[in-house]
């Protein structure tokens, strides 16, 4: 995601280099903290914290991307993506023009032809 530069150089001196990117923060408390601005801004009715999560999780099954290498960017273990959590939990599934694209590109064979 592009940053400005002054933002970019904060979070590269404010950030740890290795380990959690912000070991003070939990779960509970980013989801509260994103239910709160859900209140304060009602243009983000409908989505939850892990909506931008979603869509690119989403986006990378629609495009082709293998679901370990979706699983690694987000942050899933292996062990988890080879149960299909990835794509499975998180993705829409693919899109309603590729799923009519792949049934209008598979052949009846001539022999079973009415």
């Amino acid at each position: 995601m592009p940053l400005h530069g002054v933002l970019e150089q904060l979070l590269d001196t404010a950030l740890p280099t290795s380990g959690r990117e912000f070991p003070y923060l939990t779960v509970d408390k980013v989801v509260k903290r994103y239910a709160y601005l859900r209140r304060r801004h009602p243009e983000l009715s409908g989505t939850v914290f892990h909506s931008t999560r979603k869509w690119f999780i989403t986006q990378s099954e629609r495009t082709g991307v293998p679901e370990h290498f979706t699983a690694t960017l987000v942050g899933h273990h292996s062990a988890r993506s080879a149960n299909k959590l990835t794509y499975g939990l998180y993705s829409a599934g693919i899109s309603d023009a590729q799923k009519r694209k792949i049934v209008e590109g598979i052949s009846v064979p001539t022999e079973l032809a009415l």
